[in-house]
């Protein structure tokens, strides 16, 4: 008495299951055709994408443009002051209580984390670079 599948499930039952299969199957020309159309719409997606992007940085360097050419010395000048201000703070954070121990006054430095000196990094390196960049074009002086 050997195991066999077709005696559990049955002769009709297979064929039935067989034939339910079958009707799912897809054909491979109607799959390729809309494999084609999917990577179509993602590629207009990712077009679409880049160029939202590409528009907003754009649109953030109009901005910067006219800020830096407005007649009030504040739009012109609020860039520079944010980031003097922000230097200013992290390096008072360091040295003043380096400057309080000599007159014997205890003050712990904030713990920053370290994306605030990475922030402050890329800023004046932007900064400096952008302006270096203006002086050699000769565009601001």
């Amino acid at each position: 008495m050997g195991f066999s599948l077709s005696s559990i499930i049955g002769g009709s039952i297979g064929s039935a299951f067989k034939d339910i299969a079958s009707v799912f199957k897809v054909d491979p020309t109607v799959a390729l055709e809309k494999k084609t159309e999917l990577d179509k719409i993602q590629l207009e997606l990712e077009g679409k994408l880049q160029d939202a992007v590409s528009n907003e940085i754009t649109q953030s360097a109009e901005i910067i443009k006219a800020e830096a050419g407005s007649q009030s010395w504040l739009p012109r000048n609020v860039r520079p002051l944010l980031l003097l201000v922000w230097g200013l703070l992290i390096t008072f954070n360091f040295f003043l209580p380096l400057v309080a121990q000599l007159f014997h006054y205890v003050i712990q430095p904030l713990v920053l984390d370290p994306w605030v000196y990475k922030l402050t990094a890329i800023g004046f390196t932007g900064y400096v670079t952008a302006r270096t960049w203006e002086k050699v074009t000769s565009t601001d002086n």
